[in-house]
């Protein structure tokens, strides 16, 4: 028998040494299964060391074989509540948000009451020896607690895996059953032949099949592997959550700043009036950029960034851009300097605006770290197929330039290099990040050169495809929309928004093309005027309290189910909703669609948006496009 201890003694010293080498997380788990394993070597230690003294009763003392059976009976017990224990945690552990009864809490100090009192019985109790032809054997109190100890943690084991079998882990439940069934069959056929001598062989196949099974350094990798992916998805779930509540809410007070400005701007103003204005409206144009920057950063690292083509021109781009680091520049002495290839068509294809992005992001941080001299954008041609051109972009500034050992650094979202010079430099650290990231996504690499003190210069090539001849650009389509005069006598709309100032100015901009207002500032008001008049259009805001605008509009479609009357069923199901936000996570508009909205304005709302909407859901006949003079 001494050889099946021996071997048992070796497979457990080998799981030992490589459990221990490994790195892992300091768990309850990792320690009681750290615990087995040292208590079960010196369990089977004990087991071989007492087969032969058991068996040399005439030659070996009573006291020392005492002693020893003493301990040997004493690491049994302590292995089996181990194992009770281990047991009891990987359940707890698929059930971490169960509380604890008073009852369970009554059973678990119960058996750790009955596992002392029983390890000092074992120690203060007679110990008897039987005397058979096929060898010696203990077989006093000691043995009879060990044959009571056994069949009560496996009950509770047994009932306590019943009890949350659903919720364990397959893997678990599995490896769970066969240690128990082990136990079992080891109990069973040891009360049959005491001389068997199989408990400790059954121990070490509980251990190994753990080990293996859970255990195991390369299990309990991809266990943290997965955990860590879990944890990062709630995170990034969370953050997500974060970004789109208050994204909305700052994009709601800068729907307000932005809008009351434009409409004052509308107005009869002195030029002292309109430069004050203008700069109000170049502020809280900077203020949603940011925003902007934050959820375009949060879809870049969700990887939920797409990259969209289609036809456009480069003079309204570039004039975009010129005014918009124009009044960056303010009253620093900059020139801005732009190059455009003479070869370039007027109208290729590509994101332009991701493109747009790009070049704004560039130029402003050049204007920001340029006091005087120039900022320069050039776009060349590179090579040219018949498909498309590969296009050199590049921005040139005479600033201050960038220290070698910060190019490294340059990148990184949310920081800013040499800040004890650029402290009061203002920015989110995220523009060359955001570009970095908007240029990889359309196949190119930005770089820089720069000289500390003598300027810097930024660059990418990209591919851009030729457009045909007929294709009507984006920028056209927008400046279409901007510049359309129409008015929409006969149409009446609901606008629902739990902020009057936004209700002021969305309401003041539809009535500029003849349109009829009513307003609710909640959902439950809506509901309302929705059953009491027929409307061509609610406007729906997004976040409101009590009920958001996705409730609200799924109360209006469920009118239909409710509704008896055809015509007024077929009103409540077809009515287009719009939401108002300014929370445009993809997330969200996939919401609204599920909500039975039918399409959305992001606020600031801003004409060219507003115009797009009317025009697409208003009924064709309430239209009238006024001439341009």
């Amino acid at each position: 028998m001494l050889r099946m201890e021996i071997a048992c003694v070796l497979i457990l010293i080998f799981i030992a040494a490589i459990y221990f080498n490994a790195e892992r997380e300091k768990t309850a788990i990792h320690k009681t299964f750290s615990t087995i394993l040292i208590v079960l070597i010196i369990h089977m230690v004990l087991d071989g060391v007492t087969v032969y003294t058991v068996n040399h009763l005439d030659t070996i003392p009573k006291w020392i074989n005492d002693t020893l059976h003493r301990f040997f009976v004493a690491t049994m017990l302590g292995t089996v509540y181990l194992y009770y224990r281990y047991i009891c945690e990987l359940i707890a552990e698929e059930m971490e948000r169960e509380e604890h009864s008073r009852l369970q809490l009554v059973i678990k100090y119960f058996f750790r009451v009955y596992f002392w009192v029983a390890e000092l019985l074992i120690f203060v109790t007679p110990v008897s020896y039987t005397v058979t032809d096929k060898g010696n054997y203990e077989a006093g109190i000691g043995a009879g607690i060990m044959f009571v100890s056994i069949p009560l943690f496996l009950f509770h084991m047994v009932c306590n895996m019943i009890r949350h079998w659903k919720y364990v882990h397959p893997k678990k439940r599995s490896v769970i059953a066969y240690a128990m069934t082990i136990e079992i069959v080891v109990t069973g056929l040891t009360a049959i032949d005491m001389s068997l001598l199989l408990a400790g062989m059954g121990l070490t196949m509980i251990a190994l099949s753990f080990y293996l099974v859970l255990e195991n350094p390369d299990v309990r990798l991809l266990q943290q592997a997965r955990e860590e992916k879990r944890k990062a998805d709630e995170t990034n779930a969370s953050k997500s959550a974060f970004l789109s509540v208050v994204s909305h809410e700052i994009r709601t007070p800068m729907n307000a700043i932005v809008g009351m400005t434009d409409l004052l701007l509308s107005g009869e103003l002195t030029a002292t009036q309109e430069k004050y204005l203008k700069n109000i409206k170049t502020s809280g144009d900077a203020l949603v950029m940011i925003v902007n920057d934050l959820l375009d950063q949060s879809k870049i690292e969700a990887g939920k960034m797409e990259i969209v083509e289609d036809v456009y021109e480069w003079a309204p781009l570039l004039e975009d851009v010129r005014m918009i680091v124009e009044n960056r520049i303010d009253t620093k002495p900059i020139h801005v300097i732009m190059k455009v290839d003479e070869r370039l068509p007027e109208r290729i294809v590509g994101d332009s605006l991701r493109i747009r992005q790009i070049i704004i992001n560039l130029m402003n941080n050049a204007v920001k770290f340029t006091e005087e001299g120039y900022v320069e954008l050039s776009i060349q041609i590179e090579a040219e197929d018949e498909g498309g051109f590969r296009l050199r972009y590049a921005v040139k500034d005479s600033g201050q330039g960038i220290r070698q050992e910060d190019l490294e650094h340059l990148f990184q979202a949310f920081s800013q290099v040499d800040q004890k010079k650029n402290h009061s430099k203002e920015g989110t650290g995220l523009g060359l990040s955001i570009s970095r990231d908007f240029v990889h996504l359309m196949g190119g690499e930005l770089s820089v050169a720069s000289e500390y003190g003598s300027g810097s210069e930024f660059f990418f090539t990209l591919y851009q495809r030729k457009a045909d001849e007929n294709a009507k650009s984006l920028d056209e389509e927008v400046r279409e929309l901007r510049d359309k005069e129409f008015k929409a006598v006969g149409a009446r709309v609901l606008l629902v928004d739990d902020t009057p100032i936004n209700i002021k100015i969305v309401k003041k901009m539809l009535e500029e093309h003849g349109i009829a207002v009513d307003s609710a500032g909640s959902g439950a008001k809506a509901h309302e005027l929705v059953k009491e008049n027929r409307y061509d259009i609610i406007f729906m805001d997004y976040m409101m309290p009590y009920m958001d605008g996705v409730e609200a509009t799924q109360k209006i479609r469920s009118f239909a189910q409710e509704e008896t009357d055809i015509a007024k069923s077929d009103y409540y199901k077809n009515v287009p909703v719009v939401a108002l936000t300014g929370d445009c996570f993809d997330e969200t508009k996939e919401l609204f669609r599920k909500a039975g909205m039918d399409d959305f304005l992001e606020k600031p709302i801003q004409k060219v948006g507003l115009n797009r909407v009317l025009l697409k859901w208003l009924p064709k006949e309430c239209i009238k496009i006024q001439e341009q003079e």
